[in-house]
């Protein structure tokens, strides 16, 4: 259970940037001030790529920068981590991670949650699966899809890009998946509220790669929507959480970091329907079978810059027909 009490007296204030939208995160936020009364928490919300670029921006300006930084783009956050941005902490809550979670004290993943794919029943057969990169190719290349499939912007979206770079790795498979998309001409979102509202209004039939919490919240509340089935393990990233080398208050940003990995912390999440690490916490009631991107070692691939360029190359051309220079 994380330590209560308050902070210094100069640690008063928190600065959060998160790409996990406050109304998700409300019982989490007032557990920690529950806990730690005399911190005032300032939330920013922003897709992922927007909030690493600001973070960035603000640190070459020199003003200032989030203590915390929270987000599902684990590829950004990885590179900020990698690069010395990041202040070291070793949380004490680390040591009921599971192997993979953490990495060198300067990142931890706070939540495990699946890349579902969303599909409208009018205009697709659930039955049909839909959940791997195999299963996806063949749905799509099947023709029925073509003109009604929503993808992610990868240029602006930060969890996009890193599900099909780790897809990538898949050789043949995935020429074969780029070649059935773009036959499909999708079009293509920046967040997943705007890719599930395309769904739900029925102007396209599918779209893959929504995280898990926004799927099953849209499916439970739209009758027209269900989760597309799948034969094999989901792969499912992590909400990663660190704290900025220029944390104007570090000694709060860690109590924080604390209280997202506690048992407690976790259980708010649990609640929101985040998908939290933790098994004790229900984790493991709430996943079926995943494939997770650990943050320990599977980062010197998915972060070569060589190979980011090719994805990027290959997916404008497949997409839009031209690869932008």
């Amino acid at each position: 259970m994380p330590t209560q009490g308050p902070a210094a007296a100069s640690e008063s204030r928190l600065v959060i940037y998160s790409a996990a939208e406050k109304k998700y995160c409300a019982g989490l936020l007032e557990g920690f001030s529950t806990r730690h009364p005399g911190i005032a928490i300032e939330f920013v919300f922003g897709i992922s790529v927007a909030l690493h670029e600001r973070h960035l921006a603000e640190l070459a300006a020199g003003t200032q920068v989030a203590d915390v930084l929270w987000s599902s783009a684990m590829d950004l956050q990885m590179s900020l981590a990698r690069n010395g941005m990041a202040l070291p902490y070793a949380s004490p809550e680390a040591r009921a991670l599971p192997p993979g979670a953490a990495y060198r004290d300067l990142a931890y993943a706070t939540t495990v949650e699946p890349l579902m794919t969303l599909v409208n029943r009018s205009l697709y057969d659930v039955r049909v699966p839909a959940g791997s990169l195999a299963e996806r190719t063949a749905a799509l290349g099947s023709g029925r899809c073509r003109g009604r499939v929503a993808a992610y912007d990868i240029a602006n979206n930060g969890l996009g890009f890193l599900a099909l770079l780790h897809e990538s790795r898949h050789g043949a498979d995935f020429e074969a998946f780029l070649a059935a998309i773009a036959a499909c001409k999708p079009k293509t979102f920046g967040s997943n509220p705007a890719l599930v509202d395309e769904v739900a209004s029925g102007r396209a039939a599918i779209g893959y790669h929504v995280l898990g919490s926004y799927a099953l919240r849209a499916a439970h509340a739209n009758p027209a929507l269900a989760i597309a089935a799948s034969n094999a393990p989901l792969l499912a990233i992590s909400r990663l959480a660190l704290i900025s080398r220029r944390a104007p208050h570090p000694r709060a940003a860690r109590l924080f970091v604390d209280y997202l990995l506690s048992q407690e912390g976790q259980r708010h999440l649990l609640t929101a329907g985040l998908f939290p690490i933790r098994n004790e916490a229900g984790a493991s009631s709430r996943s079926a079978a995943l494939a997770p991107i650990r943050i320990d070692s599977d980062f010197d691939y998915l972060l070569d810059p060589g190979r980011r360029r090719a994805l990027l190359s290959r997916w404008q051309a497949a997409v839009t027909g031209h690869v932008t220079q």
